[in-house]
């Protein structure tokens, strides 16, 4: 089997900084390192060559510093890199970027194309997608583990959700994306550093590539960044280290009740979920948001969004639509669609559309959107939305901006979407050249607003023939009950717990914690690695980001890679034994003390106030 891995080098998150003068990233000094998930996706390719033979080659686009980082990969263990470097690539989006690879991938006609789930500078994770789009071969993303199939030139790969987990049969050629808990990191060792400069490196061009260079890099870009903005939270950082547990609960808990706990969020007091519709609305105006349904439910997601919808659609003067697809029963949730602002629900049901399927959905999408052509295209940011919106945008040949937190109308009119990257350090707004202008949107960042059941929407079936086949076989497709990973999107409080617990006897103490404040749990990286609790409640720069009222670190050093997933709670309250830990730096409120003692006391403490605050 030929495996092409394709790699990224990028500024590491922590050494990310604005310039707030001329409103750039500064790029002298700065370390540059090869994103984590796209080196274990290349140490799982070596895996599966040592168990079933083949190559594994590496390929890159950057400017020549790019160099190291392949030579970095064949130290690893590579058997050849290539360096796509061309003035012509220069500002490339994730479009132009996925067409250049796409080009240099056919020339090297690998069986296997392997990516990193995402970069870590802009996290949205379209490249393996947009790939697997202009190459024409099945996809699946966000995959952790990998065997030989069962069948020739197959594999056989688990492929995780929100919800649980998938097994696939993928016939080869395709493309996958990993999760970073397929395979443990390693580094080279300088021995293999000094042997891989005589392991082939070929250097490519635009020529090389036989394309127009007009569909490179800026000039083939449908997005571009408007500006780039600070996006630094200051806190109030007030530590204590009282020697009582109770006084430190009764510390905690006048901080909590002080903010707020146990009252209604008031950004979350929304208006009326209708607004004044255009006699005539123009269709070509229109603000379509892509439903997202969890075991035949909607996700508050989609509500979030149609609340974003109506804003936009109030002032581009069109109508607010979803596109509902699913099983056969799925247009019962028509209602609860219009009730929460839509005018039109273009609607899908069939029975082999009840399953999430990458090919199928994106026929579906794409051709709908061809057919009634909108402005605006909302799709969720979750493990879905992220697999299907850029293979959407790659075949209609549009702009696609990912993980947004926010979108509004500029003066001129024009639908600028706010993305942040490298962590949340920094937030730009995006523009796109192309309609319709599609986003994915992080849950938990918009607003919905109040349900009016007295609407009612237009229905609209959509053609049954606008559906296409899938390339890969679902074997099994596994929703783990108590999972939790879904509630975190919404969740008031959020409670993670890190390495400093102690191990998995520490969770149930934490969880009635979690309990009291009707709150989500959560977890590191390591605590995920261990087998503590699930890999779909971590939360950082390869898990999910949360933004609650009320974020709680329990026995979490607070690393850079973590933090990016919590950075924005309205309150960090830390609780750690360490006075040096580097979460206290990015809390509002932390205790320095044992957290086995002051969090069964905190629980207490809540248990009477929140009783108190009910009467």
């Amino acid at each position: 089997m030929n495996t092409v891995v394709c790699i990224k080098q990028t500024p590491s998150s922590a050494d990310v900084r604005l310039d707030e003068e001329t409103k750039t990233l500064v790029r002298e000094g700065v370390n540059l390192v090869i994103s984590s998930l796209d080196r274990r996706a290349l140490l799982e390719a070596l895996r599966l060559r040592d168990e079933i033979g083949g190559t594994v080659s590496v390929i890159t686009m950057g400017p020549p510093q790019a160099e190291s980082a392949l030579v970095e990969c064949l130290a690893l263990g590579a058997d050849k890199a290539i360096h796509l470097t061309d003035r012509a690539f220069a500002g490339a989006d994730t479009l132009a970027t996925a067409r250049a690879l796409a080009l240099a991938l056919r020339k090297l006609e690998p069986d296997l194309v392997m990516c990193g789930m995402f970069s870590i500078d802009s996290e949205t994770g379209q490249v393996p997608s947009e790939i697997a789009e202009f190459m024409n071969r099945p996809q699946v993303t966000s995959v952790r583990k990998i065997r030989p199939g069962d069948s020739p030139g197959t594999l056989w790969v688990e492929k995780e959700t929100d919800e649980g987990y998938q097994h696939y049969e993928v016939t080869l050629p395709a493309v996958i994306s990993i999760t970073e808990l397929v395979i443990a990191g390693r580094r080279p060792a300088p021995e293999e550093l000094e042997a891989a400069k005589g392991k082939p490196l070929e250097t490519w061009s635009v020529a090389d590539l036989g394309g127009d260079a007009s569909v490179f890099g800026s000039s083939g870009s449908p997005t571009w960044v408007a500006e780039i903005r600070s996006a630094h939270l200051a806190r109030t950082g007030t530590i204590i280290s009282p020697e009582d547990p109770k006084e430190a609960a009764d510390r905690i808990a006048a901080y909590l009740l002080e903010n707020g706990l146990f009252k209604p969020r008031p950004q979350r007091e929304t208006t009326q979920a209708r607004r004044s519709i255009p006699s005539s609305p123009d269709p070509r105006r229109a603000v379509w948001v892509f439903a997202e349904l969890l075991e035949g439910r909607l996700r508050s997601v989609t509500h979030e969004l149609l609340g974003t919808a109506q804003e936009l659609a109030d002032g581009l003067g069109g109508e607010v639509a979803v596109v509902l697809v699913g099983g056969p029963d799925v247009a019962s949730r028509v209602p609860e669609l219009g009730a929460s602002g839509a005018d039109t629900v273009y609607v899908a049901g069939d029975e082999g559309l009840k399953v999430y399927d990458t090919e199928r959905y994106t026929s579906l999408l794409s051709a709908t959107i061809q057919h009634y052509q909108p402005h605006v295209v909302l799709i969720p940011s979750t493990t879905n939305g992220r697999d299907l919106a850029p293979r959407v945008a790659a075949r209609l040949q549009i702009g696609l901006t990912g993980d947004c937190v926010d979108l509004n109308l500029d003066g001129d009119g024009n639908v600028a979407q706010l993305k942040p990257a490298f962590g949340g350090n920094i937030i730009s707004p995006i523009y796109s050249r192309t309609t319709p202008v599609m986003a994915t949107v992080r849950p938990g960042m918009l607003v919905a607003r109040k349900p009016d059941t007295s609407v009612q929407a237009n229905v609209v079936s959509l053609d049954p023939s606008w559906t296409g086949e899938s390339r890969v076989r679902l074997l099994e497709s596994v929703v783990e009950e108590g999972l939790g990973a879904t509630e975190l999107d919404d969740a008031d409080v959020v409670v993670a717990v890190g390495m400093g617990i102690g191990g998995p006897e520490g969770i149930p103490v934490v969880r009635e914690l979690v309990d009291v404040m009707d709150g989500a749990l959560a977890s590191t990286l390591r605590v995920s690695t261990a087998g503590w609790l699930p890999p779909q409640i971590q939360l950082g720069l390869t898990g999910k980001a949360v933004a609650p009222r009320f974020y709680f670190a329990v026995g979490l050093s607070g690393a850079a890679n973590h933090i990016i997933g919590s950075r924005n709670a309205e309150h960090i309250v830390a609780i750690n034994s360490d006075p040096e830990a580097h979460i206290f730096k990015s809390a509002d409120f932390g205790v320095v003390g044992d957290w086995a003692q002051i969090v069964p006391a905190l629980t207490l403490a809540l248990q009477g106030m929140k009783m108190a605050a009910k009467a």
